[in-house]
């Protein structure tokens, strides 16, 4: 769906220098470019826009995101699956009131409300493979409680890719490692071994976001907000319908005497889930959309866990012999529906079936050089607000000592 921005980038560091500055005569513009790096590395060489690079390296990324998961989950592919939907019943409840003609709120400019990792992967899928990744290797941590520490580093990697998802990740590592030294402690030596020193990755693009003229939007969600009553129910479709299935579905696993993970990172996942929507950071509210990314890859990993340990004859035996399984099953897998139509409107109308259908399938790709630079892309498509917020500033740390504009010719 961002398709404009996302071909912008490719095409910018395809004709200009780097790092990239907007405009030319600019600071470093404040931006995560790590996704577009290495395809646009090997374009440099080729000369071109290279599709194939493309295709490899976001294949290869989201190939190895769904293997975390899918080796977390017992190498049940279904249930990874799965998990990529987790976060559209909110939708599916949305599309049967309307079916109805019955209006649950007034949809506004800032929404309070949170996407499927699959839903997002059509928007970003330079957040989506890191958001794959860090959720599979937390909830792999979870399920054979290992330690949190060891996530420190690929988060703070991943903060290169996608700034809202690794930020979100490190937070809930952060209160599993306190969770985990209330319990059994941690050295100064431990402490600086396994936390600092590999969060010193991030240190260097934490510089670089905290280089931008101006803040990104951000306060409690209800000053953005003039109808509170409005936003209460949106707020309670969304938010409270998908948290109170998620604790409804881990507190019949338990009950039906499923394997689960521990409560307490479970309950933290459900608390910051509540909590997510009463903030808003980002022009679209970017932190709940695309923050929210590793969490839900967290919580339907806890949700599908129970069912993904177990051979099939005994899920079987269990759903026969109880009613709350079935609907709570039905609930998870319905959000799948989604993701099913949005990949069945993407392979009916592409390049290919363009080639093999009829005369009158047309399909027109957008070029990577449909505007002159990625600034120009957003100011043009969105605002001049949105195209200003990735600028740098002259006097910043970034800007000053790390990369300092090429000297001027005498």
């Amino acid at each position: 769906m961002d398709h404009w921005c996302h071909n912008a980038k490719f095409h910018d560091l395809l004709q200009n220098d780097w790092p990239l500055r907007f405009p030319a005569n600019r600071p470093v513009m404040a931006y995560y470019f790590g996704y577009y790096l290495v395809p646009a590395a090997i374009s440099k060489l080729a000369g071109d826009i290279s599709l194939v690079a493309i295709l490899i390296w976001t294949s290869m990324g989201i190939a190895l995101g769904l293997l975390w998961i899918c080796t977390s989950l017992d190498r049940k592919w279904w249930a990874a699956l799965l998990v990529l939907c987790v976060g559209d019943f909110p939708r599916i409840f949305k599309g049967v009131a309307s079916h109805g003609s019955i209006q649950l709120y007034k949809y506004e400019e800032i929404g309070v409300e949170h996407w499927s990792n699959i839903e997002n992967l059509f928007w970003a899928p330079n957040q989506f493979i890191p958001s794959l990744m860090l959720g599979g290797m937390l909830f792999h941590m979870i399920r054979h409680r290992l330690d949190y520490a060891l996530l420190c580093f690929p988060t703070a990697l991943a903060l290169w890719w996608a700034a809202f998802p690794a930020l979100i990740a490190g937070l809930v590592t952060a209160l599993l490692l306190v969770f985990q030294w209330i319990r059994w402690g941690i050295t100064v030596r431990g402490l600086f071994q396994q936390v600092l020193l590999p969060s010193l990755a991030a240190v260097p693009v934490l510089l670089l976001f905290q280089s931008h003229p101006h803040a990104p939007q951000n306060g409690l969600i209800w000053e953005f907000r003039g109808d509170v009553g409005n936003l209460l129910r949106e707020y309670l479709v969304n938010t409270v319908t998908d948290t109170s299935l998620f604790v409804f579905a881990y507190l019949i696993s338990r009950r039906a005497g499923l394997p689960t993970i521990p409560a307490v990172p479970f309950w933290t996942l459900i608390c910051l889930t509540l909590l997510f929507p009463l903030v808003r950071v980002g022009k679209v509210n970017d932190m709940l959309l695309r923050g929210m990314m590793p969490v839900l890859i967290l919580i339907g990993c806890c949700l599908l866990y129970p069912l993904a340990s177990q051979p099939l004859p005994k899920i079987l035996t269990i759903l026969r012999g109880n009613t709350n399984c079935i609907i709570i099953m039905l609930a998870l897998v319905l959000p799948a529906a989604v993701g099913i139509g949005r990949f069945y409107r993407a392979a009916r109308l592409n390049r290919i079936t363009a080639l093999w259908g009829s005369p009158n399938a047309e399909f027109e790709a957008i070029p990577y050089n449909a505007y002159p630079s990625l600034y120009e892309t957003l100011r043009q498509r969105w605002s001049q607000q949105e195209a200003d917020q990735y600028l740098g500033k002259p006097d910043s740390f970034y800007e000053k000592y790390i990369a300092p504009p090429p000297a001027k010719d005498p």
